[in-house]
């Protein structure tokens, strides 16, 4: 099923979030996976836990079937990499700048993933979260150093036209954008900035990683800070002024 999908063994491991030697071994039979990684392999593939485990996945009508389901349905789905608390809840992984990079290529390893900070925000509806530190300044007012907080999408059909995403991708890294869905006709995201400087991008639905819809954001512009500097500059002049007055009225 992975080389009729045109997967290496290392994108099918990082989908799945496990390293590359533990997946070799489920193919060559030296291990079973657990109950969770069956689970995630036949979302993967579009198919029932069922047919994966009973079916003789070489049959050419196993194979037919898998591949006579529409592309962008076998495309659509991504399994996420998650840790949880001492009561099996999920936590709010948050990725700073300086593990941006590294969150490309990291971010089906259950090891990166454990090992970023974690937010904890209350009254948050049901669905998997992570926040990202946002860089540069193409969707204000959300600016550069603000933490926006996105939900996991399923399914690239659910990306709705106009409303903000976290996106990650193969070529472009994490950019945050409102996107114009056209996977269904041209298999392609369109993606647009709210500062006008910036052009659209247009990306291939292949080159999305995952994809997180804005729910959240925290934070302060610069020009706020530096207009809340001068105000307490003006203000402590002023009070200097104060000062004074009363010690020349004495």
């Amino acid at each position: 099923m992975r080389k009729k999908r045109n997967k290496s063994q290392v994108q099918m491991a990082e989908r799945i979030g496990i390293n590359r030697s533990t997946y070799a071994d489920y193919e060559k039979g030296k291990t079973e996976p657990p109950a969770s990684i069956i689970l995630r392999i036949a979302d993967f593939f579009s198919i029932a836990v069922d047919d994966l485990l009973k079916s003789d996945i070489g049959a050419p009508l196993f194979q037919n079937k898998i591949m006579q389901l529409p592309s962008v349905f076998l495309d659509g789905l991504r399994v996420v990499t998650v840790s949880v608390d001492k009561n099996g809840r999920e936590n709010i992984e948050f990725v700073p700048i300086q593990a941006v990079a590294g969150y490309s290529t990291s971010f089906g390893n259950p090891d990166f993933i454990q090992e970023l900070p974690r937010l904890h925000l209350p009254n948050l509806p049901q669905g998997t979260y992570r926040a990202f530190e946002i860089a540069g300044d193409s969707m204000p007012p959300i600016h550069e150093g603000y933490i926006v907080v996105g939900r996991f999408v399923e399914h690239w059909q659910n990306l709705k036209n106009g409303k903000r995403y976290i996106l990650v991708l193969q070529n472009d890294g994490i950019v945050f954008k409102r996107v114009v869905n056209e996977v269904s006709q041209h298999r392609k995201l369109v993606l647009y900035s709210d500062n006008s400087e910036y052009l659209p991008l247009t990306v291939s639905i292949t080159d999305v990683l995952e994809a997180w819809e804005l729910v959240a954001f925290v934070g302060f512009p610069k020009e706020h800070v530096q207009i809340e500097e001068v105000i307490l500059e003006k203000l402590q002049y002023i009070e200097q002024k104060i000062n004074l007055l009363t010690i020349r009225d004495l």
